[in-house]
């Protein structure tokens, strides 16, 4: 049996971007010093980055990049 107090691992951190420069939506994921979230729009190969606060930041998990 399983315990239901356990924490799962849900893979890596994950942000949800809307790209307005080509109205896509994607995911963007922790990188490997974990200071950022990085994505890249499909469609135009435009980054995205945003940076980790390390004092407040933001309890959102989604966001507009021009």
């Amino acid at each position: 049996m399983s315990n239901p107090q356990q924490k799962r691992d849900t893979g890596p951190a994950t942000l949800g971007i809307h790209m307005k420069c080509c109205n896509v939506y994607i995911y963007a994921r922790i990188n490997a010093v974990k200071d950022a979230y990085v994505g890249w729009c499909p469609k135009c190969a435009k980054q995205v980055r945003i940076n980790i606060s390390k004092e407040g930041g933001s309890t959102s998990r989604f966001f507009e990049a021009n």
